[in-house]
């Protein structure tokens, strides 16, 4: 068979791009192939990743969301903008310093009492090495540690145990008591 027969068509004529041309019509698009058709095992399958990857993004945009959620209530922020002066508005927003906590670690043993003094009943313990959050220092009752030192200071104190107060001969604050890096407590 030849090239020639190739092109010709079933009534005689030619056929193809060259047929086209020299009948003066413009050559039109190729023919598009069909996909084959899927059996239903493929189509079920072809579901399940498209449900899948919709779950997939899904999960994706929610934790997103969660994660903005946390930053922003975390950061203090609700997404309004302020001036840097805090007014909004035609009111005034006054902002108060945050609360002073820091980490110290005991150096002894060391009863944590409802009071800044040793009258008043042991709520927790907390073991030498361990780390107790200062909040304030207060005025109290004078204890003698150990060492000699002796302190009229005394810690208010968080942790997981009651907030309460533990003399400060007992927790190694360094320098901060005697720089008052360390706040007073507000009276009561």
């Amino acid at each position: 068979m030849s090239v020639d027969d190739e092109l010709e068509g079933l009534d005689g004529s030619e056929t193809g791009p060259d047929a086209a041309a020299d009948a003066g019509v413009a050559p039109g698009p190729e023919p598009v192939a069909q996909p084959a058709p899927r059996n239903p095992r493929q189509v079920r399958a072809r579901r399940r990743r498209r449900r899948r990857q919709f779950g997939t993004l899904l999960f994706v945009v929610a934790a997103a969301g969660i994660l903005a959620a946390a930053y922003f209530s975390l950061a203090g922020g609700d997404g309004s903008s302020e001036d840097a002066t805090g007014t909004t508005g035609g009111g005034v927003t006054t902002t108060t310093a945050p609360p002073f906590s820091v980490n110290y670690k005991v150096i002894t043993g060391v009863n944590v009492r409802p009071t800044p003094g040793t009258s008043a009943p042991s709520e927790a313990v907390v073991e030498q090495g361990h780390d107790v959050i200062v909040l304030c220092v207060v005025e109290g009752e004078s204890v003698t540690a150990a060492s000699g030192t002796t302190t009229t200071q005394w810690l208010k104190v968080a942790g997981l145990f009651p907030i309460g107060y533990v003399s400060a001969a007992y927790v190694s604050v360094g320098e901060d008591l005697r720089t008052q890096k360390i706040p007073a407590c507000p009276a009561a």
